[in-house]
């Protein structure tokens, strides 16, 4: 097992071998408190970069806390999850989208639901948080989708690339940083 960028911790090293023992991931790598790599979410007909985060904390390095078993059958539900449930998720998150942009012009008159793109999956033990490209009704952003467990939507954001934020998060930490910075 190659270890890169810092200290990987012995729950993180489990994590990872739960991980590679499943199949779920394409060469999962375990660095910066999470494990990563990649998988096709065939319901979506696309593979994305996968990041499953124990959310360990500096107190637990060990991860007693760490639910191994509640990680993997997340990675496991968002990357079997079915066509239809799927088709509820686009469409839940483009009814959003369209309902918050209702009077501004759209560039292109395409159905968003046709535009999104799933680039990416976050995985927590109790939440999946999705990330999707609309390269011709968004070009300039990225669509942040928080799931509940049961794979509801339960949040969904546009961020927009326009210099002052950046979307292509190295870490997870980063990521959270900016999910967390919600105007509510």
């Amino acid at each position: 097992m190659r270890k890169t960028g810092g200290m990987t911790s012995p729950a993180l090293d489990t994590l990872l071998a739960r991980i590679v023992e499943s199949g779920l991931l394409e060469d999962p790598v375990a660095e910066n408190g999470l494990v990563y790599g990649r998988a096709s979410i065939d319901a979506a007909g696309t593979v994305v970069n996968v990041n499953v985060d124990p959310e360990l904390d500096d107190d637990d390095e060990h991860g007693e806390d760490v639910d191994h078993e509640a990680l993997i059958a997340a990675v496991s539900r968002i990357l079997s999850v079915g066509e239809s449930r799927w088709r509820a998720v686009v469409d839940e998150v483009a009814t959003d989208i369209d309902d918050a942009v209702d009077d501004e012009p759209v560039i292109e008159q395409i159905d968003l639901r046709d535009d999104l793109e799933a680039t990416s999956v976050v995985v927590f033990a109790d939440a999946v948080l999705l990330a999707f490209l609309a390269p011709k009704q968004f070009p300039d952003s990225r669509i942040l989708v928080q799931l509940d467990e049961e794979l509801q939507v339960e949040g969904v954001e546009v961020r927009e690339l326009d210099g002052t934020e950046t979307v292509d998060f190295d870490t997870l930490e980063d990521l959270l940083d900016q999910i967390s910075r919600t105007d509510d």
